[in-house]
C-alpha cells in the first residue's frame, strides 16, 4: 500500500501530542520580541510567547522557516523508505513564503511531492491536515485525498477581531490612515481571509453592534452551510473566549464549539488580546 509523509508548518496550530501520534513534520515559524526568535512549540510555548507579546509586544515580527530547514525535512523522508511520496500543506501564500519554500525544495527530492496552499491557517488549515491523516490511514490516493483538501480550502474561513490597531498598521494589514481613523473612532473591524489575502470584513462603531454582526454571521453559516464546528480562537486572554463561547452556546446550543490559541504568528500582527471564529462550511 502507498504511503505518504505529511509536512506542514506551525501556522496550522497541531497539538504536539497529535504530531506525534500521526508523525507530522512540522516546520516551526519564529516570533521575533525584542529581537530574539522564539520558534513556536520549541523555545517558547503558545502561552509563554502570548506573555511576551503583553509585555513587549509592541514592534514584534515573524519570520518564516529557512530553506535549509525544509531541505532538511524534505531529505530526511527521501531517506525513509517508510514513504514513498509527500504532501506538504502550508499557510496562505499571501501572508507567508512557506509554500512558496516548499515549492522549491520540493523540486531538489526524487520522491512525488504535493504542494498545497492553505490559503488560511488555524482551525480550518489544522482540518486540512486532518483529512490528510484520515486519508493516509484508509490508503487513499493521494490524488483523492489532494481534490478533498483542496475542497475544505474554498469552504474554509477565519473571522478575526484584531485588539491592536497599530499592529496591523506595522503588519501592513490596515494602511496607517485607516488605523488612525479606526483608533480615534473606536471602530470595531472584523478580518475574513478573501483568497487567501486577509481584508476588512466588516466594521462598525461600537462593540454591541460587532457582536450582532457575528452572531448573524454565525447564523447565516448554520443555517445556509450546515456548519457543525466553530473554533473561537483567543490571542492570549482565554477569559475573553470563555464569554464569547457562553454566548454562542446560547444562540447556538447544537454548534459544536472548540476553544483554542490562536497561532502566535497571527497573533503578533492582530495584536495580544484579538478574538476569532474558525470555520469549515458544512463541517
Amino acid at each position: 500500500m502507498k504511503n505518504y509523509a505529511i509536512v506542514t508548518d506551525s501556522a496550522a496550530g497541531l497539538t504536539q501530542s497529535f504530531i506525534d501520534e500521526h508523525d507530522i513534520k512540522v516546520l516551526p515559524m519564529s516570533v521575533i520580541v525584542e529581537g530574539i526568535a522564539y520558534k513556536e512549540g520549541v523555545d517558547k510555548t503558545v502561552a509563554e510567547i502570548y506573555e511576551l507579546l503583553e509585555e513587549s509586544g509592541e514592534g514584534a515580527k515573524t519570520s518564516q522557516p529557512t530553506i535549509g530547514e525544509f531541505m532538511d525535512v524534505f531529505n530526511e523522508i527521501e531517506e525513509d523508505g517508510k514513504y514513498d511520496s509527500i504532501i506538504s500543506i502550508h499557510a496562505s501564500s499571501e501572508l507567508t513564503g512557506t509554500y512558496q519554500s516548499a515549492r522549491s525544495v520540493s523540486e531538489e527530492v526524487d520522491k512525488p511531492v504535493t504542494v498545497i496552499d492553505s490559503k488560511i491557517g488555524s482551525y480550518p488549515m489544522r482540518q486540512m491536515i486532518v483529512r490528510a491523516v484520515e486519508g493516509r490511514k484508509n490508503g487513499e490516493a493521494l490524488e483523492a485525498v489532494e481534490a478533498e483538501i483542496s475542497e475544505i480550502s474554498s469552504q474554509s474561513q477565519l473571522y478575526l477581531m484584531p485588539y491592536s490597531f497599530s499592529q496591523l498598521k506595522k503588519s501592513g494589514r490596515v494602511s496607517a490612515s485607516q488605523s488612525v481613523l479606526a483608533s480615534l473612532l473606536r471602530v470595531q473591524l472584523m478580518l475574513e481571509f478573501e483568497d487567501g489575502k486577509v481584508v476588512v470584513g466588516h466594521k462598525v462603531r461600537t462593540k454591541r453592534k460587532m457582536v450582532s454582526h457575528i452572531l448573524q454571521t454565525i447564523e447565516h453559516h448554520v443555517r445556509e452551510d450546515g456548519l457543525k464546528t466553530l473554533s473561537v480562537v483567543y490571542a492570549g486572554h482565554e477569559s475573553l473566549a470563555d464569554e464569547w463561547q457562553g454566548l454562542i452556546r446560547e444562540n447556538f446550543p447544537d454548534l459544536k464549539i472548540v476553544s483554542e490559541p490562536l497561532v502566535t504568528v497571527a497573533g503578533v500582527h492582530v495584536g495580544h488580546g484579538t478574538i476569532g471564529f474558525g470555520l469549515v462550511k458544512g463541517r
